[in-house]
């Protein structure tokens, strides 16, 4: 109470104080000399502006507002040329001559800072940070030419005539500079979020100000009017505010305008870090907890106390989290180099891996040293990882089978090739039949496992789409049935086609050809001579089943809940020694997938095996 009572009378005194400033030169101006009211206002505005200068000057290494830094650097050319226009006004004879260089200076002076005010509030959006030393160099030049080509050169244009008043060159010069300060009025409305709400109010007043003050100096004849000498008051009152924003109130709170994009960046780098997923934490030497983000509650179940302060065996973190925390922080603070460890621990009843990392932090202002600890959640990564190495480990197997089915069909077709090449004027010509069966049966054999792996891997890489029509089951079953009916008949099996569905199925035909051939080919391959083998669709709810029955052999027990895994594929010799593919199975799998239905089968070993797969059912065709 007593802080705020003091801040506000402080205030009111140094308000007291200002009025009483004014008031005082505004006495002297009516009771002693004009000359003397304009050389304290303008020496009040140059000390202003070398202010703003040696303020921005020594903090141009931390200052991060380009229109601070661009107009503070500024401020010190103004300051010098507003100081020429003093030195030179009517009446002061400091330089001796007849010519009306305050005049000359004034418009040149407050044309360059009109032009610094737009180009400030126009690069505040821009992020990369204005060079002090190349803003220096720049300005001076500027200056010494503005000097040079008024006192040395005069080539500067006349602004004002004696007994006529303001050239029109001046006139018009000073209505330009009113409509680039109403540009930078402007890009201040637009850019008020880089300012705090005081220094904003401060910059928009003393614009105000400015504008008005220039339109007064429009309006003049004599150089000690009365329209002059309200246009030095705007200039003094604007000059105050100016002081307000930059000066006081980089003095008095410097977060709130030197670094103000510092703090901005600091509050949304704190959000940031309150929202992460990840577990932050911060602990003194003592190991103590001075910072933790939200996600800290993730492992602290049920707890809801206030952890800052705390070591870190008061937290109450899991009993195994605890463990691996505590023996990174002691490694850390006992090397002072970065700790990462993974672990894994459950929650919610389901296992998570973390990767920790605590970093040794040194802070040279105050000597002190910290831990910052993160914690991330890899879980996904170590779950795609291990999925991965799964699916490298069975793609391995996979095509070790593969390579060894196809191994097998070339020893046969080079070992009778080679016999008939060397010994076909020899051998009988029923002995050449036979060779020639034996050559056709393994090139058979080939032909079907590349066609079943080629058709297998544009699956897999995406480049093959079923195209499905509404297609009849009945007619599917007569189509398979026909092309497996003589491989059926030299065993002496009888394929039977059991069709109780008048409903369609979307599906690609090609495909569920390849699927039925392939599982009345296995029904086939694993029969008995003299059996029988049933090819059925039927109604089921609102799909059609189809089954693929035969009394065969079947399938033991340990190879059942594998068989349709791709690291299991294996050619297994059937009743009368036919050799398959080993792929068949999986590709039936894989087109009846892809074509939205489900594939199981039912088997005992000795006795038979059904398959079945099933499509949801459409209208009737």
């Amino acid at each position: 109470m007593k802080f705020g009572l003091r801040n506000f009378t402080s205030g009111w005194y140094r308000a007291l104080f200002a009025t009483g400033a004014l008031s005082l030169i505004f006495f002297l101006s009516l009771r002693e000399s004009y000359l003397l009211f304009h050389t304290i206002v303008e020496l009040l505005s140059i000390i202003v502006a070398f202010a703003v200068f040696i303020i921005t000057w020594n903090s141009r290494r931390i200052l991060d507002n380009n229109y601070l830094f661009l107009v503070g650097i500024s401020y010190f050319f103004i300051g010098c040329l507003d100081l020429l226009h003093t030195l030179t006004y009517t009446g002061m004879q400091v330089i001796r001559t007849n010519e009306f260089y305050a005049n000359q200076f004034w418009v040149a002076t407050r044309f360059l800072e009109a032009v610094t005010l737009f180009i400030g509030f126009y690069s505040l959006d821009n992020k990369k940070k204005i060079n002090a030393e190349t803003v220096f160099v720049v300005y001076f030049i500027i200056s010494v030419l503005i000097s040079l080509s008024i006192l040395s050169w005069k080539i500067f244009p006349v602004c004002y005539i004696e007994g006529q008043g303001q050239t029109t060159f001046k006139i018009y010069t000073e209505y330009f500079i009113i409509l680039i300060l109403t540009g930078a009025l402007w890009l201040l409305l637009k850019r008020r979020r880089f300012f705090t709400e005081s220094v904003f109010r401060f910059l928009l007043i003393s614009l105000i100000f400015t504008i008005a003050g220039e339109f007064c100096f429009t309006l003049y004849i004599s150089n000690y009017s009365i329209s002059n000498q309200i246009g030095h008051y705007a200039k003094l009152i604007s000059f105050y505010l100016i002081y307000k924003a930059n000066i006081e109130t980089g003095f008095t709170n410097p977060s709130a305008i030197i670094f103000k994009g510092l703090k901005d960046k600091e509050e949304e780098y704190r959000t940031l870090a309150e929202n992460l997923p990840e577990m932050i934490m911060r602990f003194d030497t003592d190991l103590r907890c001075v910072y933790s983000n939200n996600a800290v509650r993730r492992f602290l179940p049920g707890v809801q106390k206030e952890i800052t302060g705390l070591e870190y065996s008061e937290i109450g973190l899991k009993e195994d989290v605890e463990k691996v925390l505590s023996s990174v922080l002691q490694k850390a603070r006992e090397t002072q180099k970065n700790q990462i460890v993974d672990f894994n621990s459950y929650l919610d009843g389901t296992e998570h891996f973390f990767s920790l990392q605590v970093v040794p932090e040194f802070t040279s202002l105050k000597g002190e040293e910290t831990y910052l600890m993160i914690c991330f959640d890899i879980t996904t990564l170590k779950l795609a990882e291990k999925e991965l190495r799964e699916l490298n480990a069975t793609k391995d197997k996979f095509f070790s089978i593969i390579a060894h089915d196809l191994k097998n069909p070339f020893t046969s077709l080079l070992g009778y090739s080679q016999l008939l090449a060397s010994n076909v004027s020899k051998l009988p010509a029923e002995r050449v039949q036979q060779v020639a069966e034996r050559l056709h049966e393994s090139s058979r054999q080939t032909y079907a496992l590349l066609e079943n792996l080629l058709h297998w891997a544009r699956i897999q890489t995406g480049n093959l789409s079923p195209v499905q029509h509404h297609l009849s089951p009945a007619e599917l079953l007569d189509e398979a049935s026909r092309i497996s009916d003589t491989s059926a008949r030299a065993k002496g099996i009888e394929i039977k086609v059991i069709c109780n569905t008048a409903r369609a199925v979307f599906v690609d035909r090609q495909m569920i050809n390849t699927v039925l051939r392939n599982l009345v080919s296995n029904a086939v391959k694993f029969s008995f001579p003299g059996s029988l083998i049933s090819v059925k669709a039927e109604d089921q709810e609102q799909a059609v089943v189809f089954s693929v029955s035969d009394s065969g052999v079947g399938i033991e027990n340990h190879q059942a809940k594998d068989l349709l895994k791709i690291d299991s594929t294996q050619s297994t010799i059937g009743t009368a020694n036919e050799k398959g593919t080993g792929l068949g199975l999986i590709l039936c799998k894989e087109f009846v997938e892809v074509n939205g239905g489900n594939i199981w089968f039912t088997s005992r070993h000795g006795e038979g095996t059904t398959f079945f797969f099933s499509f949801p059912a459409t209208a009737s065709i």
